[in-house]
């Protein structure tokens, strides 16, 4: 695959990778900066208007080193949602949505740089935004993310970019619906399951599949404490909230429980104390990655 696309490539890096890339980095600049033993510290969020961005399917912008020169890291999927990495129009590094980063990124001055999780294991955590793991250059070595002294932290998901302006990331609506015209702002509910489209894409669900929507599922109460159910995703992150009354002026509060991760098993499950002659209403709001 390196030897096929290598001639695209040559001297056409940063403008390919500018070309539908994302307005700026997501990296945390206070925790910014890869480590290549072979060439020292490495600015995953450059200048900002083109650092590094993960997204929710694909990753954009660049790593910048003053020994190395640019890293790309991609630009824009032919497919919308992911890099096939087979082409010189189709290459850099894939998100899978859990963390994981595989794929390619490329160097002028250093040729292509691997991510793959079998030695390297790059990854972002999805609750905290920090990186770990690296990616290896034949030419450099590892380029590692996180060491004893410092980190790259992302500051944010994108979602974007977003061509029709409903609010939904065209990322996900190619993944999902195979396109941009299924999905609609507003009420627009594809699949008549009561959730709109723009609330299924916050929730990750399957805006195409009315059994697949963010609700309570199951509720019990005994002893004082309440115990809520309701189908999770990897991808997400949750907060269980509760408020006394559905009265206008009375808010929603945090039961307790905090940021809750997502869970690969399907269901998730949560007990709360709440006293036991106490009303209490209750509702699970769906967190994009890193978000809070």
């Amino acid at each position: 695959m390196k030897d096929r696309i290598h001639a695209h490539l040559v001297g056409l890096v940063l403008a390919a990778c500018v070309r539908g890339a994302w307005a700026e980095t997501t990296v945390d600049p206070a925790h910014a900066y890869a480590y290549a033993a072979n060439a020292g510290w490495v600015n995953a969020a450059a200048d900002v208007s083109h650092g590094v961005q993960i997204g929710t399917s694909y990753c954009a912008g660049f790593l910048w080193s003053p020994a190395l020169g640019w890293i790309g890291w991609g630009s824009a999927p032919t497919n919308g949602w992911l890099y096939t990495n087979l082409s010189g129009d189709d290459w850099g590094v894939n998100h899978d949505g859990l963390g994981r980063l595989t794929g390619y990124a490329y160097g002028a001055n250093i040729g292509w740089v691997n991510f793959e999780q079998t030695y390297g294991k790059p990854r972002v955590d999805l609750r905290t935004g920090v990186m770990s793991g690296a990616a290896w250059s034949p030419n450099v070595g590892w380029i590692s993310f996180s060491n004893a002294v410092a980190h790259v932290r992302m500051a944010r998901l994108e979602t974007g970019p977003d061509s029709d302006g409903d609010g939904i990331g065209d990322p996900w609506e190619y993944l999902m619906a195979g396109g941009l015209a299924r999905l609609q702002a507003g009420g627009s509910d594809w699949d008549e399951d009561g959730v709109p489209d723009l609330a299924e894409f916050w929730a990750g669900t399957d805006p195409l599949d009315a059994l697949s929507g963010l609700r309570i599922s199951q509720f019990a109460r005994s002893g004082g404490m309440d115990q809520v159910t309701w189908p999770g995703l990897p991808t997400r992150l949750y907060r269980l909230e509760w408020r006394a009354s559905l009265a206008a002026g009375d808010g929603w509060s945090d039961s307790g429980a905090g940021v809750i991760a997502g869970s690969k098993k399907g269901s998730m499950i949560r007990t709360v104390e709440a006293p036991a002659a106490a009303q209490r209403f209750y509702r699970v709001r769906a967190l994009m990655p890193f978000s809070e």
